[in-house]
Order: C-alpha cells, then sequence, then structure tokens
C-alpha cells in the first residue's frame, strides 16, 4: 500500500504568494492549510486550491506548528511555508523516500533561497538543510524558542538530494520587516536565556558575519546578490546585538 503524505502549511495573510506553494504539492494525499487569521483571501484561496482549511490560533512558532501537525491526517508529514515551492524533481524523490525510507522516520532536504529571481548557492544562505519531512507516528515535531523554530524526529534521519526552492522575502520592505522582527525576537530569547548585551559585540560581530557569508562561504560567487545576502546577514546581527543591549541596559534602570 502506497504511503500517503499530508503537506502542512501555516498561513496568515499570504494571498499574493500561496498560490504557487499549493500548486507545487498538487501530489499530496493532503494539503492543510492551518490559517492564524488571514483577512486577505488566503483561504479562500487555498479552499478555491483543493486544500483544506483549519483556523487555528497563534501560540508562537513552536505550538502553532505543532497544533498544525496534529491536524494532519496522515502519518507521513512534510511542512511548508508559504514562501516555498516544492519542484517536480523534489515531489518525485519525496514519493520514493516515503514507499520505502529504509528505516528512516525523517528526512532533510536543502533549501534553494532566492534574493528575487536570484538562486543563491553559495554564503550563509546554502546549503541551509532541514528536516522538514517526517513520521508523526515517531514524534515529528517542533522545538525552539520565541523564533526560528526547528524540526525534530525520533528516529533515523536522512538526506534528500533535490532541493526545496525558498522566496524570503517579497521585496525589500517585507526584507526590513521581517528581519527586524527576527532580530528583536531573537534578542528577547537571548535576554530571557541570560544573554547580556555589549558595545563590543555590537560593533565587532556585524563585519565579522559580514566576511563569514561574504569571504568564507564565498559569497561573492553570487555576484550583486552575494553582497546584498551578507549585508543582510550583518545587518540582522547589528540589529540583534542592539536590541539585547537595550534590553540590557533597561534592566539596569529597572533595578535602580
Amino acid at each position: 500500500m502506497r504511503a500517503a503524505v499530508s503537506v502542512v502549511f501555516i498561513v496568515k495573510d499570504e494571498a499574493d504568494r500561496l498560490a504557487p506553494s499549493l500548486a507545487s504539492v498538487s501530489w499530496a494525499d493532503e494539503v492543510l492549510v492551518a490559517d492564524t487569521g488571514s483577512t486577505d483571501g488566503t483561504q479562500e484561496l487555498a479552499r478555491e486550491a483543493g486544500a483544506r482549511v483549519e483556523t487555528i490560533p497563534w501560540e508562537g512558532y513552536v505550538a502553532t506548528r505543532n497544533r498544525a501537525i496534529s491536524l494532519a491526517a496522515n502519518d507521513w508529514v512534510l511542512v511548508l511555508d508559504a514562501d516555498e515551492t516544492v519542484t517536480a524533481e523534489l515531489a518525485a524523490e519525496i514519493r520514493e523516500a516515503v514507499a520505502g525510507p529504509d528505516g528512516a522516520d525523517g528526512f532533510r532536504m536543502s533549501r534553494l533561497s532566492h534574493l528575487g529571481s536570484r538562486p543563491i548557492r553559495h554564503g550563509v544562505w546554502w546549503p541551509d538543510r532541514k528536516l522538514r519531512l517526517g513520521r508523526r507516528s515517531r514524534g515529528f515535531r517542533a522545538e525552539g524558542g520565541h523564533v526560528h523554530e526547528w524540526i525534530e524526529v525520533d528516529g533515523k534521519v536522512r538526506d534528500l538530494s533535490r532541493p526545496l526552492l525558498h522566496h524570503p522575502y517579497r521585496d525589500l520592505a517585507d526584507a526590513v520587516r521581517k528581519i527586524v522582527l527576527y532580530a528583536r525576537l531573537s534578542a528577547l530569547e537571548r535576554f530571557e536565556r541570560g544573554g547580556r548585551g555589549n558595545v563590543l559585540l555590537l560593533v565587532l560581530r556585524p563585519p565579522l558575519e559580514f566576511l563569514r557569508s561574504y569571504v568564507l562561504k564565498r559569497g561573492f560567487l553570487d555576484g550583486r546578490a552575494g553582497v546584498a545576502v551578507a549585508l543582510l546577514h550583518a545587518w540582522y546581527y547589528l540589529l540583534r546585538a542592539g536590541f539585547l543591549l537595550e534590553a540590557t541596559e533597561r534592566a539596569k534602570l529597572e533595578r535602580a
């Protein structure tokens, strides 16, 4: 009997870019769109594409992801975001993997991220390997803190060879919004775990991260896009250090 696969999305106000993602998983046995409160027609678009839509509350990245996974009808679950698409080659590899998993309970895949239309094959964005496919019966779940949750499974994990396509930003404004949000949440998480900010971290870490992406990880081979990726990466670390320093100084004032 063929192993069935559920594809699970978490979305909110993604009507402008969800359609290609849904179309790329039309092969799946179930497509579940867990919506956290869209007002832009996302739910209607998903239903018209044949997806099952469930409205769920936003409880943070980890809890919301796990609630969505729990609603899937099948044991094998592929977790995707609205900015990701599955190529025909990756779809074939996924179907082959679940049909004969060779003892594996989960599968990792690389994400080929794009800046605009340019695929980024170097720097800190590649290969960005993620565990995205796994069996719920083996504890397939999200873990993490305020931001950048990751997926775990209680069992053997194998790697797939074909990449998942990723378009993280709609435009520059979207990039600014997301980087500021993720930097702030990451700083909050670090502060809650005992981390404290300082000026040295603010000054030194961003240029080092730029060099890591652009030179050590050969981002220069991506041309101007490689420069942009390295700058965005460095800016994230600048903002995170700034937010962490702000939280540290605020805590000192509250204790005074």
